[in-house]
């Protein structure tokens, strides 16, 4: 008998749901979550690879929603999906069913991985560095060795239309929460739905809103065309400066490498729009966005400019080798530095919060690799063979990268941001390794 694996997904998460439910008098949260391990390992046997993606990223966005039940047990559920990846890894070794070699990205993802591990011995949370240092490995493993596999035996295409499903559902959920609980789904007058705050959700709107144009162009799909806009209204409420301007950058790189034949046209048009915007907000919606924009907090930059001296400061102190990986959230009040405004977690910027962690070395180790990746994309050659989707994974990895300069998120695995991103990242690498295999001659 054949399954259809959608109607397996639905039914075992109905269960769940049903259990989780019924016996919440009777155990914790933490207790409650062993309750649908049972019949997601045994589902597992009947579902893809896809599924496992699909409930991962969702697993990701549902830890960060505002309902405690629910957040605490996708909290922990998200580990173990990522365990199942990794042992699929074991089992695909064991089984010879990997289907590349070692290549250089894996070696230095190797080395910031052990780099990263030995600053546990000089971090003052050594704990917590082994475990951040653990999630990074489990989430190169599954999104470099699990899901290439699966991109290379699917296609690119169908790992982004599995998040994308997956965005759907979340962004769904998120706008039906203005009707439901309309106090949880704002933060200060600003957009988050069911995520953390309007800044995750701008981050999670300005990486995939290219894939959600990129699968309308191709698809035609009037949903398609509603996720786009769908992510578009999300953006827009979360007045998220940071993922505005980041996605305007990007996707004005998205329609000017689309627009071949009509780029003089496309550039009089930008250009022309960029003129009447900025004479709309000076003139007639000149208080909407002085509101809407929070211009009195522009100089300060939210605030950033405060927090950033402080963090050189720390990160002249250790230069070299920081202070170990995953202290940045924890390092200010270790260091008894108190802001009266507000506390202060993270420094809202993946830069300076990763050399403060782990210096200049682990710098260059973690972000050389996708500045190089970046300009070999965008300086490569242009031609109608290169898919769209190419592009399209270009556009989110301009728009991620210009998102770390306000927020610190890349290197976080369990935010509902970074595991998307990572993926995108590894569908360019596989693009530029398919071109390599395709330029050696067969019998070599």
């Amino acid at each position: 008998m054949i399954f259809n694996s959608k109607i397996i997904i639905i039914i075992a998460l109905l269960l769940c749901t049903i259990a989780i439910l019924f016996l919440f008098n009777k155990f914790g949260p933490s207790q409650i979550v062993l309750i649908p391990l049972g019949l997601i390992g045994l589902s597992l046997l009947f579902f893809s690879r896809g599924i496992l993606i699909f409930l991962t990223v969702l697993c990701l966005a549902l830890a960060q929603c505002p309902f405690k039940m629910l957040q605490s047990a996708a909290t922990q559920l998200r580990w173990v999906f990522l365990t199942l990846f990794v042992l699929h890894v074991f089992g695909d070794i064991f089984l010879g069913r990997t289907v590349r070699r070692i290549k250089i990205f894996d070696i230095l993802a190797i080395v910031f991985v052990i780099y990263a591990l030995l600053s546990s011995f000089y971090s003052p949370l050594p704990s917590l560095s082994r475990e951040r240092t653990a999630t990074v490995l489990a989430l190169y493993i599954s999104v470099f060795w699990i899901i290439w596999k699966y991109a290379y035996d699917q296609g690119p295409e169908k790992v982004v239309y599995l998040i994308l499903q997956v965005t759907m559902l979340i962004f769904i959920i998120s706008c039906l929460m203005i009707f439901i609980s309309p106090h949880l789904s704002f933060l200060s007058g600003r957009f988050q739905g069911i995520f953390q705050n309007p800044n995750s959700i701008g981050i999670t709107c300005a990486i995939l809103l290219p894939l959600s144009l990129w699968q309308f162009l191709v698809s035609k799909k009037k949903t398609a065309l509603f996720l786009f806009f769908l992510i578009l209204a999300a953006l827009f409420l979360s007045a998220s400066r940071n993922s505005i301007n980041a996605t305007i950058v990007a996707m004005g790189y998205f329609i000017y490498t689309r627009s071949r034949k009509y780029r003089p046209l496309v550039s009089f048009s930008s250009i022309s729009l960029i003129l009447i915007l900025t004479w709309v907000m000076q003139t007639i919606a000149a208080h909407f966005f002085e509101v809407y924009y929070r211009t009195p907090t522009i100089p300060t930059l939210g605030g950033r400019i405060k927090i950033w001296p402080y963090a050189l400061e720390l990160i002249l102190d250790k230069p070299i080798f920081g202070y170990g990986f995953g202290v940045e959230d924890k390092l200010f009040p270790l260091k008894y530095i108190v802001f009266k405004a507000q506390p202060v977690g993270s420094i809202h910027n993946s830069y300076l919060g990763l050399m403060l962690q782990l210096g200049i070395v682990g710098f260059i180790i973690f972000y050389s690799p996708l500045f190089i990746l970046l300009l070999k994309e965008l300086f490569s050659r242009q031609d109608s063979k290169i898919p769209s989707l190419r592009y399209a994974l270009q556009t989110s990895l301009i728009a991620g990268l210009l998102c770390c300069i306000f927020e610190s998120w890349v290197y976080s695995v369990g935010n509902a941001q970074a595991f998307p991103f990572w993926v995108i990242v590894m569908l360019l690498v596989f693009y530029r390794y398919q071109d390599k295999e395709k330029m050696i001659p067969e019998g070599t």
